[in-house]
């Protein structure tokens, strides 16, 4: 059988694209944080998109590989090292079986992916691979890795993937907006309570900062309250998921993330659209940022483009992408 070990690491879980048809039992949909990168970390290794990959927050990991694979890494922006040799992020690299493979704490954006060709070879837990440690089931023995954790891998022939994705690279598009900088602007639409808020409009004029008291079930952001949300207190339970914003009664927002709870007695004030709930992900904590009211048709537009792209990350060859040589120095 095939495998990769673990080395070192900091928080870091087997995730793919989620677990779907379970909320009404209460199980969240887990999966990616930045699930566009993680889609393309597997394309970039021949993979379906929604084979597992490992996911490091914030932190670095070291792997070692007992066979030969094309890895790939995506996501916030680090120092890739493959034998002590620096390599390129964002494209398929080749590793020997003993090769180890290092990659550093994000110097910009928050989250990186690791796809190993083939895939994490985890047993899906109701139709998927990945964690959900609050509750132990998925992924690696249900919680997150650590040192001398051994990941089973499909198998997969090297040679002929190899020809395919060799000198391909992921869209400029998608590459560079993984690293946000400055003020991070997240575009939302009006939430299912929005006609509750008197003040909602002061949420879209306000700069807010990711907390530290953020992880994968819900970011929470520090900055002006919004005063009505003292007034409403808890409300009738209603389904909430990904990308809507709570505003429980200290008037802070949370943007749940992909382990949110599939119910909540908060009221919803506004919707992150799903491909900057992706932006957000890479936001480590202090980053600010602030939301943007967008039109219902521009929303479905940039819905669209990002589930199709989900569903067939299309890549291209290193010399069409200008901005290449700018992003890697």
């Amino acid at each position: 059988m095939s495998f990769v070990e673990v080395v070192s690491c900091g928080i870091a879980s087997v995730q793919d694209l989620g677990r779907r048809g379970y909320r009404a039992l209460g199980v969240p949909v887990s999966g990616a944080m930045d699930r566009l990168a993680a889609a393309y970390a597997n394309a970039l290794v021949g993979n379906d998109p929604r084979e597992a990959v490992i996911e490091v927050i914030g932190s670095g990991i070291e792997l070692m590989f007992f066979s030969s694979a094309i890895v790939a890494v995506t996501g916030a922006k680090c120092v890739v090292e493959l034998d002590g040799a620096e390599v390129r992020e964002w494209q398929p690299i080749r590793a020997r079986a003993g090769s180890r493979l290092r990659v550093s704490p994000p110097m910009h954006g928050f989250v990186t992916y690791i796809a190993v060709s083939g895939g994490i070879d985890v047993e899906p837990v109701l139709g998927s691979r990945a964690t959900y440690a609050r509750a132990g089931f998925g992924g690696f023995e249900g919680r997150y890795l650590r040192s001398g954790d051994r990941l089973p891998l499909k198998p997969i022939d090297i040679d002929s993937t190899w020809r395919r994705v060799s000198g391909m690279i992921a869209p400029d598009y998608v590459r560079l907006a993984r690293a946000p900088l400055g003020v991070v602007e997240l575009r939302v639409t009006k939430g299912v309570n929005s006609d509750l808020f008197e003040d909602i409009d002061s949420m879209l004029r306000a700069t807010y900062t990711v907390s530290p008291q953020s992880d994968r079930m819900g970011y929470r952001l520090e900055g002006p309250k919004l005063e009505s949300a003292t007034k409403l207190g808890r409300l009738p339970s209603l389904p909430v998921d990904r990308g809507y914003v709570q505003v429980p009664p200290s008037g802070l927002p949370i943007v749940l993330m992909s382990d949110s709870q599939t119910t909540g007695g908060y009221a919803v004030a506004l919707h992150v659209l799903p491909p900057d709930v992706d932006k957000l992900a890479q936001c480590p904590p202090g980053t600010q940022v602030r939301f943007v009211e967008v039109d219902y048709e521009e929303a479905e537009k940039a819905v669209r483009r990002y589930l199709e792209d989900l569903e067939k990350p299309e890549l291209v060859s290193v010399e069409e992408e200008s901005e290449y040589a700018y992003y890697v120095s």
